[in-house]
């Protein structure tokens, strides 16, 4: 494993933001926490995927106007692999939370709750995104199949859903140009309730760059929610494999939670999870590409989220159980992860994963 785990803010945003073209939600880089790993192997070549892909997408604020998250409402949490715009959001939303999008207006007819999507495998289309070297050496384009008028990117459906948007891309989604605009993909957050206090972790390199992203939400009686959307690597390079003995989860999952931590502490020195409360709710979930629910990854996730309903032996993708939502308490205790509550969703609606639902509500 590399020595060189401890992680720090660091910016400019990656790539910097401008406000260009049909790229316009972007705004103020400066509003984005980047963390990222000190050593100089991670960041060289993070620094040089990132070169490849479009900026951050953010628009903090839902169009659609729903009542306010009452006391006694409890919050879905989703964490689904869309498998790039495989997964068909829309129907999604309707047949799983009764929520319907329309495409000329962002107002639902009904809704069963508030509710998070923790995104994993989102794509954008985009003339911004840069024009790279024949010789970078991409992973192959994923076409997952579709009707004939394909799927909407991540920032289309927002807009039909009028949902509040963070998207950060971590790569290319192969080397295309489809007529004058390239893919790139990565993890997102899609929300009905407004996102504040975004922040974006670089994790450390194994065999592509992965950004995970976070943010703040008003939660059940208005206490403040983190959530974050987590995407793992599912092998390093050979080389790394046979050096490491395969880490690289491991690695990346120490990288998150350590940068969590500062987070938590605006840089200051970092505690050791379990040591004290949390100042603030969370909940981490998303695709950690694990072949076992024992791998050590998962065991570290545990530790620092002992709050996280248990695993129901269910696999979400093949035979692997793959996709997990984690939580823990904040400093104040009152939110919770409804007992029974977490399952697996078992249409998978296009993606080749199944999505994991979680319901949050207060204490009595």
């Amino acid at each position: 494993m590399s020595p060189a785990m401890k992680l720090e803010p660091q910016g400019p945003a990656c790539p910097p933001a401008h406000s260009t073209g049909s790229d316009q939600a972007i705004g103020a880089a400066g509003r984005i926490a980047w963390y990222g790993p000190i050593g100089a192997g991670d960041g060289r070549a993070n620094a040089r995927w990132c070169a490849t892909v479009g900026p951050v997408l953010l628009d903090p604020l839902p169009a659609a106007r729903l009542p306010a998250l009452a006391r006694d409402d409890s919050l879905a949490v989703v964490s689904w692999n869309i498998l790039i715009g495989g997964g068909d959001l829309a129907r999604f939303l309707r047949d799983e939370l009764g929520y319907d999008c329309h495409p000329t207006s962002p107002e639902p007819s009904e809704y069963a709750s508030h509710f998070v999507l923790l995104i994993q495998e989102a794509y954008r289309r985009s003339e911004v995104i840069p024009d790279v070297p024949e010789s970078f050496r991409f992973p192959p384009r994923i076409v997952p199949p579709s009707p004939p008028e394909g799927w909407p990117d991540i920032r289309e459906i927002a807009h039909r859903c009028g949902l509040a948007l963070f998207y950060v891309p971590s790569q290319r989604n192969g080397p295309e140009t489809l007529e004058g605009q390239r893919e790139d993909k990565g993890n997102a957050i899609l929300s009905t309730l407004p996102l504040r206090d975004p922040i974006a972790v670089e994790l450390p390199f194994e065999a592509g760059r992965k950004v995970a992203v976070g943010a703040t939400v008003d939660g059940p009686g208005r206490t403040d929610l983190r959530v974050v959307s987590v995407h793992l690597d599912v092998a390093s390079t050979l080389t790394r494999t046979l050096t490491t003995a395969n880490t690289a989860r491991l690695r990346q999952s120490l990288g998150l939670l350590e940068s969590l931590a500062l987070a938590e502490t605006s840089g200051a020195p970092v505690r050791p999870c379990g040591e004290v409360p949390h100042p603030i709710a969370t909940v981490a979930a998303g695709d950690f590409n694990s072949w076992s629910a024992g791998e050590s990854a998962l065991d570290q996730m545990r530790i620092c989220f002992p709050e996280s309903p248990p695993w129901d032996g269910k696999p979400t993708y093949g035979p692997f159980p793959t996709d997990f939502i984690f939580f823990r308490r904040g400093g104040d205790e009152r939110i919770e992860h409804l007992e029974g509550s977490e399952r697996r969703v078992e249409e998978r609606y296009g993606s080749d994963h199944h999505a994991r639902i979680a319901w949050l509500g207060l204490r009595e």
